[in-house]
């Protein structure tokens, strides 16, 4: 092998691992976007059922069964 195939060589491989890394480096960016979707997502849930059990936790009883009664099976 002369110099320039063995240049070439290490050229391509470096091509390689250059290309192997900026691929592992968009994967684990895409994750971490998932991840700030599904967090957020959770958020927003969480605050929405804490609003919901403030109003439920705030009706008095008579409320509570009056809201139950519709729901219950035919």
């Amino acid at each position: 092998m002369d110099f320039l195939g063995l240049a070439l060589a290490v050229l391509k491989l470096a091509n390689f691992i250059m290309g192997f890394v900026d691929r592992q480096q968009l994967m684990e960016a895409g994750r971490q976007e998932e991840i700030a979707k599904v967090s957020g997502e959770i958020m927003r849930k969480t605050a929405a059922g804490k609003a919901i059990w403030e109003k439920v936790n705030a009706l008095s009883p008579a409320d509570v069964d009056a809201g139950l009664v519709g729901l219950e099976p035919k």
